[in-house]
Parts: C-alpha cells; structure tokens; sequence
C-alpha cells in the first residue's frame, strides 16, 4: 500500500515539474512575437509624437517658399532662439540658411530633416502689390481649354476650387492657398502646374475680359504657379 502511495505522489510531482518548465520556456517563435510587438510600439510612439510637427513646418515652409518667389518677396525664418535665417528655394528645394557668415555657431537646416519651432516672416518689395493683383486678374478671368467639352472654362472650375475671392496680403494668399480641398490635398496642389491631364496632353489658355473679348495666351502649353502673378490682360 505504501508503495502505491509513493507512486502516486510520484507522479504528481513530476506532472507538476513538466508543468512549471513548459509554462516559463519560449519557444523562438515566441521571442520573434515579442520582438515585433516591442519594435511595433517604439515605431508608434516615434510616428506619434514627431510627423505632425514635420509636416505642419514642411507645407508651412514650401507655401510661404512659392508666395516669395511668386510675389517678389524675401523670406526669412527665425527659430526659437531669436536666430534669423533666410530661406531659400530653387524651384525644387527649400533650405533654410544663415543670414550671415559672422556666427560660426549657428547651423543651417535642412528643410526635410527639421523639426522646428519658429516662425516665417515674408517681406514686401515694391512689386508685392502688384504680383497680388494680378494673381486676383488671372484667377478671375483665365480660362483653361477643356478638350472634353471643347471650351473654355475657368481655373477654379477646372482646378475643383470654390468661393474665390480677391487676395489683398500675403498672409490672405497664405492662407488661401493652404485650405484643404474635399477631394484631398491643398489649394496649391491644384496651381502648381496646371493643363497637365491624365493623357499628358497639354492645353491652351486664354485671357476672358468679361465683354465679350478673349485672347489665347498660351497654347499646348501648361501654366506654371508663378504664371499666375504676371499680367496677361
């Protein structure tokens, strides 16, 4: 009798040892699991605390690039140290420089690896005004050649932009050109380039005076961002 005890407890004890080891042994499918769900969360919390920032200062730097340009106006950027920098852009790329070469200290940044806090200032010339105002012109009374329909129609029609009204400052054509559009994107996504269709095929554009007169301006051709600040009247 003894010994059927002995064995019994025996076999109890071993059920429970095999236990114990099976519950704190991993396998390597187990490790790879955990890896990838502790990798998963650093990714998240990078992702989450820094793109917003980045891509705030990206578009805020790119639109306020292009007005410069468009409007013949100088930018300038000061960061949160009261350091200023003139921005400059080539067409393509915004950098973002030392105002002068007096300050070894200071750094130039690079517009696609900066998170940055500051602020933009763009300052006026004396074509400024002018520029604006035959922004206001052109978006009124140009017309895009729609080889569908076979006429003309205007560019906030054929660009998807409602409720245009006339820009009087830099920070209202700021403004204006980064509203979000429903379909997606900004206002000065659709001005970039435009003629430039799904088929690859250029268009023409003509000059409509509202009375009853209109001259082509350009023909297979596509009208360019700063287009839109030369007078065509």
């Amino acid at each position: 009798m003894e010994l059927v005890i002995m064995a019994v407890i025996a076999v109890v004890v071993l059920v429970v040892v095999i236990k114990l080891i099976s519950s704190n042994t991993k396998s390597s499918d187990d490790d790879m699991i955990a890896y990838e769900n502790s990798k998963g969360l650093k990714e998240d919390k990078k992702n989450y605390s820094k793109p917003s920032l980045k891509k705030g200062f990206q578009q805020e730097a790119s639109v306020k690039c292009m007005v410069a340009n468009a409007t013949c106006s100088t930018l300038k950027y000061m960061d949160f140290k009261g350091d200023i920098y003139d921005v400059k852009y080539d067409g393509n790329n915004v950098n973002i420089e030392r105002e002068t070469d007096s300050d070894d200290t200071l750094k130039d940044y690079k517009i696609e690896k900066a998170y940055m806090q500051g602020g933009f200032a763009i300052i006026e010339s004396s074509k400024t005004a002018e520029r604006i105002n035959n922004f206001n012109q052109n978006m009124k009374h140009i017309r895009i050649w729609d080889k569908d329909d076979n006429k003309y129609k205007s560019i906030t029609f054929k660009q998807g932009i409602n409720d245009f009204v006339d820009i009087e400052t830099l920070d209202e054509l700021c403004d204006f050109l980064k509203k979000e559009l429903p379909q997606g994107g900004i206002i000065l996504d659709k001005l970039v380039k435009i003629g430039f269709g799904k088929r690859n095929l250029w268009t023409s554009f003509s000059y409509d005076y509202g009375d009853g007169r209109s001259k082509v301006i350009k023909k297979d051709d596509t009208l360019k961002f700063e287009d839109l600040f030369e007078r065509w009247e």
